[in-house]
């Protein structure tokens, strides 16, 4: 008495195709790939039952400050793109068959205001609207391919829902990051302590969260692009306005500059830090002290969010600095450049990729491996979303890099790094991840329409035979880093190197 036994059971013709498929499980099934809400890693079939409860996506982890387990359709939209990946690589049925669920038990939650309601921070069930947009973007991949009026009508809640929760500022429309913001009194009910403002021309209660803007506004860009729905084009254009002017704020230059030399130098990982000369120990000590603690009210007093040198700060009102969003920012920067075709995000796309890379960050979040590491899955979906539109080797690189740092951790590859993300590469356009035959490799799939690329990495430390299971077209250009040619029939991947593959042009044409 008192207990209640939860099963979800799936009926399976006897001796069927999909149930052997579960026995056998090729390199790509049994590798672990990162989640982007709860952090966690999905590894096999089976692990879906970690977050499917009560027939909806559950976080699988507990969740600050209440450190109870909340319903994500971030993860949900995650474990999609997983799924659709490893779909296109094996065309086992189980795999379409598990990503249709997920999409329905996204629409099962939905509430009929359009909405999804999370309860991670308060009693009172309050909304986050970067999880709202997950699932936009969760039915936009799924309707482009299978045009099921049941997903459109939900997808049509779903837009009108994230259109309705916006601020304005001087420049435009802002959408809000959750529905605490809505109000002053929702405000104080925030786990953050937050500053009062009017800059810009915003309400007091909107903190200018810049990640959660700008992936709404991305949401409601795929829906245009998979409905043909025009009606929120003055929203997005009104929206990206905004996201111009706020960027482009650069006051105070000659304050700024000094201050976040200083805290630049509390980026660095311990062991790197206990080398600088006494005069930077102190300088990095006051910093983190005593300037730290005082920039949420120089951001009052002068608002910007992009720094000197290429650090971008999240939001501007609260009394918080967090180093973990600058992969989200740059990741969210990277796709609003391709949704929205706006190049005037390249100079601040170049500086702060190349900032990130540099300034001691990376190696910071692996050393701490379980406390801020997740940060490195998404610097690896960052640089992903870059090297698709960018052909520069050091990106992919920097790429590689990331992926050993991921094996590493144990923390798995991003989705996207599967070629499966409808909203960066169309559902018509993916090509599937080929297989290599030893567990051991990893492959990043560029590939893109007419454009076939991989990078294949070995984060073991033996060499190891490139051997496919599942081989890319023939004719791959294969290439080591410094752009010489891998001449051997069957390339050796030395411990902790890579190798960048593409289609000779001539065949791909």
């Amino acid at each position: 008495m008192g207990h209640v036994l939860d099963l979800v059971i799936w009926r399976l013709p006897a001796n069927d195709e999909s149930t052997r498929a579960l026995m056998q499980l090729s390199s790509l099934e049994r590798q672990r790939y990162f989640l982007w809400s709860s952090h966690t890693a999905y590894a096999r079939p089976a692990d879906l039952y970690l977050h499917w409860v009560h027939g909806h996506i559950y976080e699988n982890h507990e969740v600050w400050p209440k450190y109870w387990r909340v319903c994500s359709e971030l993860d949900a939209y995650a474990l999609y793109v997983v799924l659709t990946g490893l779909w296109r690589a094996t065309r086992k049925p189980l795999y379409d068959w598990l990503r249709t669920q997920v999409v329905f038990s996204v629409i099962d939650r939905q509430s009929n205001d359009g909405g999804w309601y999370h309860g991670e921070w308060t009693d009172e069930m309050e909304s986050h609207f970067r999880l709202h947009a997950a699932g936009v973007h969760l039915l936009a991949a799924h309707y482009e391919e299978s045009h099921d009026p049941v997903v459109r009508v939900a997808l049509e809640k779903a837009a009108a829902f994230a259109a309705s929760k916006k601020d304005h500022l001087h420049s435009g429309a802002w959408y809000l990051h959750d529905s605490l913001e809505e109000t002053c009194e929702g405000l104080r009910r925030y786990p953050f302590k937050c500053l009062p403002s009017r800059a810009l021309g915003k309400s007091e209660s909107n903190l200018l969260v810049l990640n959660t803007h700008l992936d709404t506004n991305i949401a409601m860009v795929r829906y245009r692009q998979v409905t043909g729905d025009a009606r929120y084009d003055g929203l997005v254009q009104s929206a990206a306005d905004s996201t111009r002017a706020v960027l482009g704020l650069r006051p105070a230059e000659w304050l700024y500059r000094p201050l976040f030399r200083a805290v630049a130098l509390t980026f660095l990982p311990a062991e790197r830090a206990r080398t600088l000369p006494l005069h930077l120990r102190a300088i990095k000590r006051i910093a983190w002290r005593h300037l730290i603690p005082w920039l949420p009210r120089i951001k009052r007093w002068r608002p910007r969010l992009v720094m000197p040198g290429g650090y971008i700060e999240r939001e501007l009102s609260m009394q918080a600095f967090s180093v973990r969003y600058q992969p989200v920012n740059l990741m969210d920067l990277a796709r609003t450049r391709r949704a929205l075709d706006d190049r005037s995000l390249d100079t601040l796309l170049t500086e702060s990729f190349a900032f990130t890379n540099a300034c001691g960050l990376v190696d910071r979040w692996k050393a701490l491996k379980g406390k801020e590491d997740d940060s490195l899955g998404f610097w690896a979906e960052a640089l992903y979303h870059l090297a698709l539109a960018r052909p520069d080797a050091r990106y992919r690189e920097w790429l590689a890099q990331a992926m050993l740092h991921l094996e590493d951790n144990g923390l798995g590859l991003p989705p996207s790094l599967l070629g499966s993300n409808a909203e960066a590469v169309g559902s018509t356009e993916q090509h599937p991840c080929p297989m290599p035959a030893d567990d051991r490799l990893r492959v990043a799939n560029l590939s893109c329409s007419g454009s076939t690329e991989w990078l294949v990495v070995n984060p073991s430390d033996r060499p190891i035979e490139l051997r496919w299971a599942t081989a890319p077209p023939a004719a791959v250009d294969w290439r080591t880093p410094s752009g010489t040619p891998a001449v051997d029939v069957l390339p050796v991947l030395a411990p902790r190197a890579w190798l960048w593959g593409r289609k000779q042009q001539a065949e791909a044409a």
